[in-house]
Parts: C-alpha cells; structure tokens; sequence
C-alpha cells in the first residue's frame, strides 16, 4: 500500500533545505517549534504524540525523545529519520520491536568535520594555546615553563574507531604519533592500515597522551568514563569529547581537573544540552578545559549535507524501499509486512 506522504519535523531550523525537498516531492509537512527560537522548549509525552499523529515518518530534532511510549502511541509510524550521525534520542530497540526503521545521516561533511576539529583540540590542548593567550592578554611574555609539549612521538588514545575515529588517525597519519584504539566491535585487521593498535580500555588510558571519544551514546557508552577511569591516565594526560556528553561523568571531569588528576580537557558535548550556566565545568580553570556549544565540527556543508541525505531516506521509505541508512535492519523485514504487504 502506498503511505501518506506526511512528515512531522518536531524542530524545524531556520535553514529549510529538507522543507523545500520535501514539499518539491509532493509531501505534507506537520511542523512543531522552531529549534532556534525555542531553545529550551521540550514537548511533553502526549504533546509529541499529538504532533506526530498519523504521519508515517518523523524527523525529529536533538531536544526530542522519541522513546518506546511514543513509538507505540502512533501506530502509522513507519521510521523516524535523523540528519545527524548519533541516533540516541531514539529507543531504537523498541522501534526495531515495531518494525519501525530507524535512520541516520552519516554524511562527510559530518565526520570529516568532527575528525578535523577533534585535531585542533589536541593542538590547542598540547601547545597551550589557551593559556599563553590569556597570559599574553593580562600582560605577560613567554616563559620557559609555559611551553607546550611536542607531539612527535606521543601517543593518541582513541576511543570508538568509527568513521570519526579512523578519520582522526588518518589526519594524524603524518605526525608521527602512536595510536591506540578501544572498540569492541572493531577488529585489529579492519585498521591495522590506519597505524591503530586496538587494546583494552584500561591500556589505552595508562598509556594515552591524549584520550579522544568517538562513541555513539549506548547503555555501554554512559558514563564510560568517570573518576575511577580519568585516575588511570596520567597526570599530563588530556581527554577530549567531541561524541556525546554523557559518556564522560562531568562532575567526576570537572573534579578531576580541578584537583590536577590530569592535565586538561576539551568539551564540544555535555550531559545537558544547552549546558546551564549553573555547570560547574564553566568554572574550572579555562587554560585547562576548552569548552564548546556542540558546533566545533560544524561547517558550512554540514547541516545542509544532513537534510539532504534524511530528506532522501525519507522519500525512499514513502516509496517502500528500505534506505541505506537503516541502523536497525532486523526491522526491516517486520516493516515491509506491516506497512507494504
């Protein structure tokens, strides 16, 4: 059967390229509050249930849980199709129980980005950038002990060895850096090409010069790091987190640098999103954390890239053919049978 060529985009942003897609293609569009306006805005359960209706797919934006409750309140919801790389606003478990496609939008412009910034947080972190501006600024001049570090020959720890993450070591193939990997589901063979060592996690951390995460956010990956973890790495360690926040326990960082446990970090994500100025991470020591509003990886490309490939998915769902940016295949079979047979 054919499906209702109807959208809800929960948060739609001043940039309508997926708008303009969809609408050229002939599809109804439901629209919720604009993300840019409203900021802090969060639906309440029954309110999102009533924007989503009967449409059969939802584009939701990252304010919004599409958790279990509402997946099973709206029984015409065939995906729910994201323009980001993570997808864990999404009980995608309980979608996968519905039949109901789940859909990201890993796009070059994504990765590459957040590869190519996850280098200059290490650079700024190693050479002491923000510490020597900020010594300048309030009068001073070089000094022997505010140099940074060389990087030859130091080691780089990554953790989840994705996209983002091989990209990191591919940027880094010609510095003449060690790099060591930690994720279970990659294997030693599959980035043996890229220099990597995979280990175990506590390896990684004893022996890292610099941390950097690159995880999805799963049961596994929340609060993978905390004080017992940053205690392992050594005191002149850096960690940096261009992932999710929630993989770092932000109080057990914030702890961590205050008390010199190691040597300084860099943020671009945060436990809660847009980070409160009641965080105590904004009052630590800013020549030893680097703080930004999840957009260190963004570029020009990257958000008009991401609605061009959900807009895509989204077409090829309302046409009935499974897009290449399912992450839940074991749905797709269910999904065929319940909308398409």
């Amino acid at each position: 059967m054919a499906a209702k060529r109807k959208v809800c985009l929960t948060g739609p942003m001043r940039l309508r390229l997926i708008e303009e897609l969809l609408q050229d293609a002939d599809c109804e569009l439901v629209l919720g509050k604009n993300t840019e306006d409203f900021r802090t805005h969060r639906y309440e359960r029954r309110e999102l249930i009533d924007l989503i209706g009967d449409c059969p797919v939802v584009y939701p934006s990252g304010r919004d849980v599409i958790g279990a409750e509402i997946l099973d309140s709206c029984p015409e919801l065939q995906a729910v199709v994201k323009s980001s790389i993570g997808i864990e606003t999404v009980d995608v478990d309980a979608a996968t129980d519905l039949g109901v496609l789940c859909c990201n939008s890993p796009t070059p412009e994504n990765y590459l980005g957040v590869a190519e910034a996850t280098v200059g947080f290490m650079v700024a972190l190693f050479k002491r950038l923000k510490f020597n501006e900020a010594f300048l600024r309030a009068g001073g001049w070089k000094e022997a002990q505010n140099r940074g570090m060389l990087m030859v020959g130091r080691t780089v720890g990554i953790i989840g060895v994705g996209r983002i993450g091989r990209n990191v070591a591919k940027r880094m193939a010609a510095w003449e850096m060690k790099f060591l990997g930690y994720d279970p589901y990659v294997s030693q063979d599959t980035v043996a090409p890229l220099g990597i060592e995979m280990v175990s996690l506590e390896e990684l951390l004893r022996e890292s010069d610099v941390v950097t995460l690159h995880v999805v956010l799963t049961r596994e990956t929340r609060n993978m790091i905390t004080l017992r973890e940053l205690k392992i790495m050594k005191p002149t360690a850096y960690i940096i987190n261009t992932s999710r926040g929630p993989a770092i326990n932000e109080a057990d960082l914030t702890q961590a640098l205050n008390e010199g446990i190691i040597a300084g970090a860099a943020l671009d994500v945060f436990e809660v999103e847009p980070t409160p100025m009641s965080n105590p991470a904004r009052q630590v020591d800013p020549t030893r954390l680097i703080i930004t509003p999840h957009n260190i990886g963004a570029n020009p490309g990257s958000s008009e890239a991401g609605q061009r490939m959900a807009a895509e998915s989204i077409l090829s769902i309302l046409k009935g053919k499974a897009p290449e940016t399912v992450v839940n295949p074991d749905a797709i079979e269910q999904w065929r049978q319940r909308f398409w047979s």
